[in-house]
C-alpha cells in the first residue's frame, strides 16, 4: 500500500483509472483547501461518479466541517468533483495493488 490524493480544483473533474496505476484506490479523507474568497463559507458537496452513477460523498463547509473521513474502495474508472466557487478540495487514502490473478490462481 502506498500513499494517494488529488486536489480538485474549482469546476474541474478529476478522473481515475485504477487499472491504469494498477491498484485499488481506497478513499480515506476529504478536506477544504484554503478559499480565494472572504465569504467562503459555502456548503461544498463532494460528488463521486463511477459509470453512469453520481453519488454524493457528503457535504463540507469551512466553519462547522472543513473535512470529513470516508471509506471507499474503487476498482473501475471513477470521476471526483464538487460544488465549491471559491476552494479546491482534497481527497487522501490509499491504493493498494491489484493481485495478479494468474499469480494466485483460484483466490478470485
Amino acid at each position: 500500500m502506498e500513499f494517494w490524493g488529488t486536489e480538485v480544483k474549482v469546476g474541474e473533474v478529476v478522473k481515475v483509472d485504477p487499472e491504469e496505476i494498477e491498484a485499488y484506490v481506497h478513499l480515506s479523507q476529504a478536506a477544504l483547501g484554503e478559499s480565494k474568497k472572504d465569504k467562503a463559507n459555502e456548503p461544498v458537496v463532494l460528488h463521486l461518479k463511477v459509470g453512469d452513477q453520481k453519488i454524493v460523498l457528503g457535504t463540507l463547509s469551512r466553519d462547522k466541517i472543513p473535512q470529513t473521513t470516508l471509506d471507499v474502495v474503487l476498482d473501475k474508472e471513477f470521476e471526483l468533483s464538487h460544488s465549491s466557487k471559491s476552494s479546491s478540495v482534497f481527497f487522501c487514502g490509499y491504493k493498494a495493488l491489484i493481485p495478479d490473478v494468474e499469480e494466485y490462481p483460484g483466490h478470485y
